[in-house]
């Protein structure tokens, strides 16, 4: 009995440990949760990690509100990044990393802007700045049949495949970009709760042919504006466990006899055949 216990116990842990899938493995290249004093302009601060300089700032650029944006699903900490001028003045500020042309490359962030879609704004720009020429962008110029919602632009900020999610809708932005494949996806989700990165749902929109390199963030916007928690990261497959050494088991003959052998210890203490 004790056996076949044993068994029964030893292969139900083996199949709870096929079952559990191991999460997978995220390197950030650089992330900015605008950890920074509240009022202050951003240009010059060098929060973060894995950038390769400081925010530099245009004419006019954006400032930290120490209110941290979050939804469900997303680690969320700091403050964020707000446009704190008017409708009319564009905010710019941008920030460089090492380039990033090859394998599959994710940019994610959290994002909320007015009904203004005009002029190129708003957009998160991605940049090529040994080209001096753009990636991609996400957000709005006036296009998508003048509807205030999310897009993914190409090179020329114009063009574009476009999202039902409109720009006043605080979302998660998630960017896969597929340097090997020559695509770019983008989701625009409520939260990121259940996320899979490496199985992910159907995309909001998909940009067939898009896979510029980039090392620059470009934040371009009008009032109002707020961004939080920019990351780009890669994500791989979990390592396999090591496997264990295995143990030496008795044959089917071996353990039958010695099953047998306990048994007939047992009959035996219990006193054998009684007249």
């Amino acid at each position: 009995m004790r056996l076949a216990t044993l068994i029964i116990e030893v292969a139900a842990t083996m199949c709870f440990a096929m079952s559990v899938r191991a999460a997978p493995v995220i390197t950030t290249i650089a992330e900015e949760p605008f950890a920074y004093a509240g009022g202050v302009s951003i240009g010059g601060l060098s929060g973060g990690s894995g950038w390769s300089a400081a925010w530099t700032a245009g004419l006019r650029q954006h400032r930290v509100n120490a209110t941290s944006l979050a939804l469900p699903g997303l680690s969320s900490s700091g403050g964020k990044l707000v446009d704190n001028g008017n409708a009319v003045q564009v905010s710019f500020n941008a920030r460089t990393l090492p380039m990033q042309n090859a394998g599959v490359v994710f940019v994610q962030f959290l994002a909320q802007f007015g009904t203004q879609s005009i002029n190129g704004t708003p957009q998160i720009r991605l940049f090529n700045s040994v080209t001096n020429a753009n990636a991609a962008a996400v957000g709005n110029n006036g296009q998508c049949g003048g509807s205030p919602v999310f897009a993914l632009f190409g090179p020329d900020l114009v063009t574009g495949p476009c999202s039902t999610v409109a720009l006043s809708t605080l979302s998660v932005i998630v960017l896969r970009i597929n340097y090997t494949a020559t695509s770019t996806s983008m989701w625009v989700l409520p939260n990121l709760s259940g996320f899979d990165y490496l199985n992910p749902p159907t995309p909001s929109v998909v940009y067939a042919g898009l896979a510029v390199p980039f090392d620059t963030v470009q934040v371009v916007t009008r009032a109002p504006a707020q961004l939080d928690e920019l990351r780009i990261f890669t994500v791989a497959p979990a390592p396999a466990p090591a496997q264990p050494t295995p143990v030496p088991l008795m044959s089917w003959p071996a353990l039958g006899l010695l099953s047998g052998l306990v048994g007939l210890l047992g009959w035996r203490r219990l006193g054998g055949f009684r007249a």
